[in-house]
Formats: structure tokens, C-alpha cells, sequence
């Protein structure tokens, strides 16, 4: 049942993101051997959108019908992936980390916050609770010009009405977008912190703290970059940021509160089935 509920709120999943929510201790070929029996009793369905590509699971007529006798409510079907299935699939990477996070308290998708009375002038591409703090995420693809970018950043340095953000997380799929992205917000109101999206994949959702071990203050040149790509590129990104004036500030630095410090997993920008 949970995989039928996750792909109720989820709409398309992955083999390979199935199995690292529900299977990770699987081979691929055991999870797959897996999701062909729940598709071959309709409580799953599956879609190849590509020739060579993963499978794509969406939830099913069966599991329909279990869902539906088990909240009372009427349950959608997915027909097919929508055009921008990658751009959901990345922030169903982002909720599959975080529901295995410790201190996640909620992730909610672009696609569920109209539900929920979401009325602000932007919508994140996802919104979570981590250690009673309300962080909004973007997914940048590079699909969109750095202005939209930088408009989005405006409001949530702004703040929302009634619905205060404590910090927003910017993922990117490449190193050079990210730095792109970094180097385009100045004066922010709120941390911006970055991420590439496969560490959070491998690793999993980045410590969005302050909290760090005072030995790993800096990666050194054989140490792992906290975006996932050089040491070399990761102080370049931040450096680039420090200069700009945004790096190491919260949302009431000119108050006089205090400097907030790059978190051990992302960097700020403050500037990084069971059935």
C-alpha cells in the first residue's frame, strides 16, 4: 500500500526511484521482476517514453480501487507521462530523499499545493519542513533564462504573505548552471543554498543546518565537493557569490544577526514497495 499511496501523490515513478525508496537492498533485476507482477494484477501501470529508457510507473485501476476503499475519496489515474516528465521525476528524486531524511516533517509538490490553498504569486517546485524550519526548492533544468530565475529569487527574498520561508534550495543537474545561478542573486533575504541533484540521489537530501564538524570546515582538493562536482568549482561558485555580497548572510544580517556558515551537505548562497 505505501508504493500505491506514493504513486498517488507522486504520478510517475522511476524503476530505479521505486527501488531506492522501497527496495534498496534489491538488485534492479529483483525490483523489476517485482513491479511487473503489481502491473500484471493492474495495481500498477507502465510506460517506456523512451525506446532505451527506464520504465515509468503511474498508479493503477487495482490500486485505484484500493486507495479509493481506503480514504473514501475518489482517486485520479495518470494517462500519460506529462511532456516535462523529467522535471517531475527530479522532484520526485528531491521527495524520495527527504522521506528518507531524519527531520523531514512534510514535502509537498508543485502539483499538490493548489490543493492545499496555495495562493502566492509563485509557486516552488516544492516545499518541505526540515527541524521545524520551512524551506522552498527550486529544480533548475536550465530550461528557463537566469532573469525568470532571478524574478523567482525576488519574491522568496521577499518572503511570502503568512507563510514566512526560513530558506530556499536551488538544485541543478550541472555544475556550470549552477555556478551560472549562484553568480546571478545578489541581496537576498533569505539563505539560498544549492545542490547538485545527483548527490542528493546517491547521498541523500542535504542537511539544510548550520550544523557542521569544525575539522571539515573546507573540502580538501581529494575530498568530495558539496555540489557534487570539483573542490576547485565549488570555492569558484562561492567565491563568486561571497563577492557579489549575498554569501554567509540570513535574513537579518543588516539587524545584526549573526553569520550563518556553509552546511556540510549543500552550500549556501548565502552561496552550493511494498503493495
Amino acid at each position: 500500500m505505501d508504493l500505491l499511496r506514493l504513486l498517488r501523490t507522486a504520478r510517475w515513478l522511476s524503476t530505479s526511484q521505486i527501488r531506492r525508496r522501497f527496495f534498496p537492498a534489491a538488485t534492479l533485476d529483483a525490483a523489476r521482476k517485482r513491479l511487473r507482477k503489481l502491473a500484471a494484477k493492474q495495481y500498477i501501470t507502465a510506460v517506456r517514453k523512451e525506446r532505451l529508457g527506464e520504465l515509468l510507473f503511474a498508479l493503477g485501476n487495482e490500486g485505484k480501487r484500493l486507495l479509493e476503499r481506503e480514504s473514501a475519496e475518489s482517486v485520479a489515474l495518470e494517462r500519460k507521462p506529462p511532456a516535462q516528465i523529467e522535471h517531475l521525476l527530479g522532484i520526485n528524486d528531491l521527495r524520495i530523499a527527504a522521506e528518507l531524511a531524519e527531520n523531514v516533517a512534510y514535502f509537498f509538490a508543485a502539483w499538490e499545493l493548489p490543493a492545499l490553498g496555495w495562493k502566492q504569486d509563485v509557486i516552488p517546485d516544492a516545499i518541505l519542513e526540515f527541524r521545524k524550519s520551512t524551506v522552498a526548492v527550486e529544480f533548475d533544468r536550465g530550461s528557463e533564462g537566469i532573469r525568470v530565475f532571478q524574478k523567482k529569487i525576488a519574491v522568496y527574498s521577499r518572503g511570502f504573505d503568512g507563510f514566512p520561508i526560513s530558506a530556499v534550495l536551488v538544485v541543478t543537474e550541472r555544475p556550470t548552471r549552477m555556478e551560472a545561478l549562484a553568480r546571478s542573486i545578489t541581496g537576498m533575504g533569505v539563505p539560498v543554498l544549492f545542490a547538485m541533484l545527483a548527490r542528493i540521489r546517491a547521498e541523500g537530501m542535504p542537511a539544510l543546518t548550520d550544523e557542521r564538524e569544525p575539522e571539515r570546515d573546507a573540502p580538501t582538493k581529494d575530498e568530495p565537493s558539496l555540489f557534487g562536482v570539483s573542490p576547485r568549482e565549488e570555492r569558484s561558485a562561492i567565491a563568486s557569490v561571497e563577492e557579489s555580497g549575498t554569501c554567509g548572510h540570513d535574513s537579518g544580517a543588516s539587524s545584526g544577526q549573526t553569520e550563518r556558515q556553509p552546511s556540510e551537505a549543500a552550500t549556501r548562497a548565502e552561496p552550493n514497495a511494498s503493495s
